[in-house]
């Protein structure tokens, strides 16, 4: 039996939810990653911010405004963290932007203007080329404070969008696809968020019973025949919380279900 249009719909959003959560993610942790080889290498290079910004940075920008900003899905969901996110991620591109532009000029300008003093230190060149090198040392240096500023900023933006993102998943607790997504990209959630990151997350969207998301996940996995997976959630949620009926009666189901599929 084929799903019906609201359950494609419904399936479609998860989907997006997940890519939304995973894409910003993995580009908190390029930035940091960024950040760091750049402080050991005199600074970030142009190529670097340009490929961040145009590739990873614009396609989390548009998947979030379709997720968050189309006039339906901004009347349903009121105020929220989810278009409070929306926000900062429009913020934290269009402050990339400007680190790119900033990155630019330094990295492509600076070494010409630094060639015409050169040149001009060995010829006599009139006052006005002097007066021009003059001013251009000046931008140059201008954009090189503006860049360091901008990118602090940059940080910033990226540092509230993640501590807003912890409510936009407990908003989206019952999307079985982003927990499983969550249980599948724990290390990321470690360079992100620090070690041990997961089960707090957890706590945080199940109000204490980390079990729940387990469950949630592996009744997902089950649907989707992935028995020995869902099976092992199973019984990681069991041991986290002996008691969990859930958690039982879904074991119960995998041992009939994967009994039947074996048959």
């Amino acid at each position: 039996m084929s799903p019906t249009p609201e359950l494609r719909r419904e399936r479609e959003e998860q989907e997006r939810v997940v890519s939304t959560v995973l894409r910003f993610l993995r580009a908190r942790a390029k930035l940091n990653d960024m950040v760091a080889e750049g402080a050991s290498k005199g600074g970030i290079p142009f190529d670097e911010i340009n490929s961040f910004v145009e590739n990873q940075l614009f396609e989390l920008k548009e998947e979030c405004h379709w997720l968050f900003r189309s006039r339906e899905r901004a009347d349903a969901m009121g105020a929220s963290s989810a278009m409070l996110f929306d926000i900062l991620v429009g913020s934290l591109f269009h402050q990339c932007m400007k680190v790119k532009e900033n990155s630019y000029q330094v990295e492509r300008y600076a070494p010409k203007y630094a060639a015409l003093r050169k040149a001009h230190q060995q010829s006599d060149a009139a006052k006005e080329v002097k007066t021009f090198l003059e001013e251009g040392e000046r931008i140059i240096a201008r954009s090189r404070r503006m860049l360091r500023q901008e990118l602090a900023y940059a940080i910033e933006l990226f540092h509230e969008a993640t501590i807003v993102l912890r409510h936009v998943l407990v908003e989206h607790r019952d999307n079985p696809l982003l927990v499983r997504a969550l249980l599948d990209n724990a290390k990321l959630l470690d360079t992100v968020y620090g070690a041990g990151s997961l089960d707090a997350l957890l706590r945080e969207m199940y109000g204490g019973n980390t079990a729940a998301g387990y469950v949630l996940a592996a009744g997902s996995l089950l649907e989707g025949g992935w028995f020995d997976h869902a099976r092992d959630l199973c019984k990681q949620a069991r041991r986290l919380d002996p008691r969990n009926r859930q958690a039982a009666q879904l074991l119960n189901k995998l041992n009939v279900a994967a009994h039947a599929h074996l048959s």
